[in-house]
């Protein structure tokens, strides 16, 4: 099986769509002699954040010289960026050979689910995150990782990461998201992030909202888990705050950290960075030094979260995709980018809450392009009726290239663009602005 191959059928598993439980996970883990089994691991879950925690709590481990694995989804340009080892991306090769391993067992233990009949209706086939999900298990089990840092899916409960036991859990926030799949309310959504409370663990949370924080804690008693919130530990204070990266102090039980850094944008990574450093203390098999927990929150990279792509104009990419994510973007661009000229290009999926979003950021800009995403669940931008509510000047694009295009052709040098709404408009920004490998050395990456 070539990667191409292998790429192919793993995406041919999306006609399985979404199905939440553990039990055919299970079983196809049973099947691979349970690799999740080999390796200690913390599961990150959560509404925002979670995958810039995941990363940061990562970088941190790796500086303290343990291998980690970092497993994430879902990926922009490619397919390997979901498996990171000490930050770089698994061989396509390697890829190549896990999936054909794991579809050579799938057709041995699930012969009857490769075609519908009564007993695949009972036994669903694997779907394409149940097996992205075993990939990442089995390859972090070869390279023997020392720690695995996996981030949650979809929920929590129920999702196909959540059959690990993890030595620390940790959730980020919850706010309104896939209602569809979670419940209608906080309260069931909060429940169903709980779900990755393990028996008598430990667990982080940055979670604030009261009616949140009660289920979390119900959860945790019932469990016999200890809940820490990461603000009663920390307080933390911003030195510097600017289009490089941010510098700041944190203070907690433990101790100080003075003049942290990070390259991560937006003051809401000095939370996620607190979240990590949090689970980082709790660990029982880790213990990284100050020097090193500096270094690896300077060294933390997250591509597609405010992200700079250009300088003139100034170019940003941004995966907010629901508007807990759009509020904290539209504070950064209150705080950084209030004396520019903005240009909104925007394209969101069709599930999406975009009101709740370009109600708060199409009035920050002077003019909001509305464009589509490559994705089958993309909103078509004339149906996005009510925008014009939101925003001063309203201009439609087919797609995010002529979407870029017109948005280069009307910013300043000294403007702004802000391409956001979606991972997926990000992804594809990224491919037309020319991006090929996200995640090579920090001295290799170019901004254009």
């Amino acid at each position: 099986m070539t990667y191409d191959e292998a790429i192919q059928y793993l995406y041919n598993l999306q006609r399985f769509g979404i199905k939440l439980g553990l039990s055919n996970m299970m079983c196809l883990l049973e099947a691979l002699e349970h690799p999740e089994q080999r390796f200690p691991s913390i599961l990150v879950g959560g509404t925002n954040g979670k995958g810039s925690t995941a990363a940061l709590l990562a970088s941190i481990l790796q500086a303290a010289g343990l291998r980690v694995g970092l497993y994430t989804s879902p990926h922009l340009l490619s397919f390997t960026e979901r498996f990171l080892i000490n930050g770089l991306p698994i061989a396509r090769e390697e890829v190549a050979a896990l999936t054909e391993e794991i579809r050579s067992v799938i057709e041995q233990r699930f012969p009857s689910r490769l075609q519908p009949s009564a007993l695949s209706l009972q036994f669903p086939h694997p779907t394409y995150f149940e097996v992205s999900t075993a990939t990442a298990f089995l390859a972090f089990a070869r390279k023997r990782v020392d720690y695995a840092v996996v981030e949650v899916g979809l929920g929590g409960r129920f999702d196909a990461t959540n059959i690990l036991t993890p030595e620390v859990s940790i959730i980020t926030n919850v706010s309104l998201e896939h209602q569809e799949y979670l419940g209608r309310t906080l309260q069931e959504i909060a429940f169903e992030k709980a779900g990755i409370v393990k028996e008598g663990k430990r667990v982080v949370t940055a979670a604030e909202v009261p009616e949140v924080l009660s289920v979390l804690e119900k959860v945790c008693q019932e469990r016999g888990a200890s809940l820490l919130r990461v603000q009663d530990r920390f307080s933390f204070q911003v030195r510097r705050s600017d289009l490089e990266g941010q510098a700041f102090d944190l203070v907690g039980e433990a101790g100080s950290y003075q003049d942290l850094e990070t390259k991560l944008l937006g003051r809401h990574q000095l939370m996620n960075a607190a979240s990590a450093l949090a689970a980082v203390e709790l660990l029982p098999r880790a213990t990284p030094s100050r020097e090193a927990i500096a270094t690896g929150l300077r060294q933390a990279w997250w591509p597609g979260r405010l992200q700079v792509a250009g300088r003139k104009p100034l170019l940003l990419l941004d995966g907010a995709h629901n508007p807990a994510g759009a509020s904290a973007l539209a504070t950064f661009v209150q705080e950084h980018l209030a004396s520019r000229r903005l240009v909104l290009v925007f394209g969101v999926l069709k599930d999406k809450d975009w009101e709740g979003m370009l109600s708060q950021l199409g009035p920050l800009a002077s003019i909001v392009i509305l464009t589509k995403p490559e994705s089958e669940r993309a909103a078509d931008p004339r149906a996005l009726t009510a925008a014009e509510r939101y925003c001063p000047k309203l201009e439609l694009q087919p797609s995010v290239k002529e979407a870029i295009g017109l948005a280069r052709e009307v910013a300043s040098s000294d403007d702004a663009i802000l391409v956001t709404g979606s991972l997926f408009t990000v992804a594809t920004a990224l491919n037309v602005l020319g991006y090929s490998d996200l995640f090579l050395p920090p001295q290799g990456r170019v901004v254009v």
